[in-house]
């Protein structure tokens, strides 16, 4: 790991990207214990949908790119042959957000924020996303240990298909969120 003071570096079309972290910290958190401890799940056969979202900046100052992230996991209670109406009915159970500050020499040099949205002029917007899902990950591996849904770790997300079908120049400052049932 490079120190601190130090940007990493990638080359692109042997131009040389240069971003580090610069923080990673969590921004919300919420949990709904006595429910993932309650008799509604049966935590052997829980059906959770997971849905992932990103926030992006519009408009930056400097050199600083914030990345927000959030999961959110939804229990789905299973058909039994009572009222559908009632067992469709999907419960937030666990929701994490964490803000992902990337520093890069000069980020003018490779994004550009218009009124349109966000131009990515070096396609570093999926690192930076692939990023900010890992610090996610870890985070949420610590805070769900000791739960069921310690066992229910955040699925792989391809980030190509995922900028593909959220068309993410008309989604900044917005939340683009991507979704999956486990």
């Amino acid at each position: 790991m490079a120190a601190k003071n130090k940007m990493e570096t990638e080359k692109k079309d042997n131009k040389e990207v240069k971003v580090r972290i610069s923080k990673i910290y969590e921004t919300g958190f919420f949990i709904d214990l006595p429910l993932l401890k309650s008799e509604d799940i049966d935590t052997s056969r829980a059906n959770f949908n997971v849905e992932v979202g990103f926030n992006l900046p519009d408009n930056v100052e400097g050199n600083f790119f914030e990345v927000k992230t959030v999961v959110r996991y939804h229990h789905l209670p299973k058909q039994d042959g009572e009222d559908p109406a009632i067992n469709s009915i999907k419960k937030k159970v666990l929701e994490l957000s964490t803000s992902n500050l990337f520093e890069f020499d000069d980020l003018k040099q490779y994004f550009s924020f218009q009124e349109g949205g966000l131009e990515d002029k070096f396609n570093i917007l999926p690192i930076l996303l692939n990023v900010s899902i890992g610090s996610l990950r870890g985070y949420l591996v610590a805070k769900t240990t000791g739960t069921c849904l310690s066992d229910y770790p955040l699925p792989i997300i391809n980030i190509e298909a995922f900028l593909k079908s959220t068309d993410d120049t008309n989604n900044t400052e917005e939340d683009a969120s991507a979704s999956t049932a486990k």
